[in-house]
């Protein structure tokens, strides 16, 4: 019989809490994993990712990388600016994504995923603008390769102060405002994502409104 070949998928982010948690799902048998970060990133000794240090402002620098892949998924972003570090939501999500976008315009193979956020507190309206201007610009730009996510509060043990306020959520689901605040684990929107990655279909491609209601 013969072997399914491998889909390549290339996370940009894939250092961080969220990125983590999708590169522990996906099977090496299956996937041919890629991260493209900023930082160097010191992986298990069991993790054959291939984590590559670059630039996303520098194209030269990872464009080669996504040129072949089968999905790129963009899980980099802020919550909250910080201006003692200089990170606004200008350079540290929208100028990531629309790097991203000037190259994969070219390539004609690679579907994109974006990771969004079905709503946000009243104090994070900012960040929750930002997402929907992502949205936007990633839908007009690669119209039938751009698929969204919408999760909310994602936690998980390995961010401990995340875990207890999402664990608690997650079982108060049956009141309409957590449910559109749309409480999930790590480990559950991984999940959700390998689905999608495998053509399979996923209820995080659909927004959940006020009422509490799949839209």
């Amino acid at each position: 019989m013969l072997q399914k070949p491998k889909q390549k998928i290339v996370i940009a982010g894939g250092t961080g809490f969220v990125g983590q948690g999708i590169i522990q799902e996906l099977p090496t048998a299956s996937y041919d994993v890629h991260s493209l970060s900023r930082h160097p990133f010191k992986p298990q000794p069991d993790d054959q990712t291939h984590y590559h240090v670059v630039d996303l402002s520098r194209p030269s620098t990872w464009q080669n990388i996504v040129a072949d892949a089968d999905w790129v998924i963009d899980a980099v972003g802020i919550l909250f600016p910080n201006v003692n570090q200089g990170r606004t939501y200008q350079n540290s999500t929208i100028q990531p994504a629309r790097d991203l976008l000037a190259v994969l315009i070219d390539r004609p193979k690679p579907n994109f995923l974006y990771i969004s956020a079905n709503t946000a507190p009243f104090f994070m309206r900012s960040y929750l603008a930002t997402k929907r201007q992502v949205e936007a610009e990633c839908q007009a730009t690669l119209p039938g390769r751009t698929y969204i996510v919408y999760p909310g509060f994602i936690f998980d043990s390995a961010r401990p102060s995340s875990y207890l306020p999402g664990l608690i959520l997650s079982k108060l689901t049956w009141f309409p405002y957590v449910r559109h605040l749309r409480p999930i684990s790590r480990t559950h929107f991984a999940k959700e994502i390998k689905s999608i990655l495998a053509g399979g279909h996923s209820t995080l491609l659909r927004k959940i409104d006020g009422s509490g209601k799949l839209i």
